[in-house]
């Protein structure tokens, strides 16, 4: 059987498949080669299931809020979706797909973008600008780089399930670990060997960390001890030499 003969059938199916759904829920409709509904609280979502066949100018003209295309194969994320000004698109799905990279995280023509799923893809690194996105998910890759996660540091981000190196007593690593608490990253598991089983970094390197910080911390106390104590002993031989005299 010849792919065009597989195509038509494909494409045959998935009209029957859209004339069933459309008679049992009149609100989806299919447009722009996408399954588009309008959900409960009035915004319109797109489910596309071809890539080939997607239109992003005519989903822009939709006022979609919501896009989906999860498991159509991406490789990359496709230029149209800059090209196109999806003005009102809030959530973007790209998970389980097979994007390797990305050029950046600017998606310039989508002003009210929140999300953008990027799980269950092959991202081995990230872009070097900031991100600007208000919720990122990059779970379930192949990310091994700890550098990488400092562009997400200000951004809500789900970095689990990929396997980040934890070299304990980096700079980086350190970093990640003494400012935790400022980061809005989730919990960062990882390992100390490709064969480890992941987890969190406070677990795999506070041994290291704690030992590497407490001679500091003693250093600091000791100052703060003495400090006042030579303060006290200058003034007491100032007091002195002026009674002496």
């Amino acid at each position: 059987m010849t792919l065009i003969a597989l195509r038509q059938i494909k494409i045959f199916i998935l009209f029957i498949a859209q004339i069933t759904v459309l008679a049992i829920c009149p609100t989806i409709i299919f447009q722009c080669g996408c399954l588009t509904s309008i959900l409960k609280n009035g915004s319109l979502t797109a489910r596309c299931s071809d890539i080939s066949g997607l239109f992003f100018e005519c989903l822009a003209g939709l006022q979609v809020e919501t896009l989906d295309l999860s498991g159509v194969g991406l490789e990359e994320i496709p230029n149209a979706l800059n090209l196109t000004a999806l003005k009102d698109l809030m959530h973007l799905d790209l998970s389980n797909n097979k994007i390797s990279h990305l050029n950046s995280f600017n998606f310039r023509t989508m002003p009210r973008l929140q999300s953008v799923d990027l799980s269950h893809n092959d991202l081995t690194d990230l872009p070097g600008d900031p991100c600007r996105i208000p919720f990122i998910d990059v779970s379930h890759n192949k990310l091994t780089d700890m550098h990488s996660l400092v562009v997400l540091f200000r951004t809500n981000a789900n970095i689990k399930g990929n396997p980040i190196l934890c070299a304990c007593s980096s700079p980086i690593v350190k970093r990640f670990y003494s400012m935790a608490s400022l980061s809005k990253l989730e919990s960062i598991d990882c390992v100390l060997h490709e064969s480890d089983h992941p987890k969190p970094l406070s677990t795999q390197c506070h041994k290291e960390v704690d030992k590497d910080q407490t001679p500091s911390s003693v250093f600091w106390l000791l100052i703060l001890l003495i400090f006042p104590s030579l303060c006290l002993f200058g003034i007491g031989i100032v007091w002195l030499w002026k009674k002496m005299q």
